[in-house]
């Protein structure tokens, strides 16, 4: 239960992040768009603490990855946007989050 809730609240501060981008800093994909890159980055987080806890191995986390992944596609109109880039593996993920972590400092 506890990892759920963990879970859930990443989920949530990932939609924050991805609705920040979206309206502030204009990303190109309008607040939908937003929204997915910050489901993504949720997804992300709450796998890395997962991981991180021991809950999941290495090994696991792509496949997770994969699943939450398909299920965001599937409730997404979206998905079918080329300009999205969908996250596929845990270097996704990191690559994702250190673009976001940039976009946060302003490009520095």
């Amino acid at each position: 239960m506890k990892t759920f809730i963990v879970a859930v609240v990443f989920l949530l501060i990932g939609g924050a992040i991805g609705g920040f981008l979206g309206f502030g800093f204009g990303t190109g994909m309008g607040a939908g768009g937003g929204l997915i890159v910050g489901t993504q980055a949720g997804t992300c987080l709450a796998l890395g603490a997962a991981r991180d806890k021991g809950i999941l191995t290495p090994a696991q986390v792509d496949g997770v990855i994969q699943e939450a992944i398909g299920r965001i596609k599937a409730r997404s109109p979206a998905a079918a946007d080329p300009k999205i880039q969908w996250i596929a593996t845990e270097a996704d993920c990191a690559k994702l989050m250190a673009e976001i972590d940039q976009g946060l400092r302003g490009g520095q």
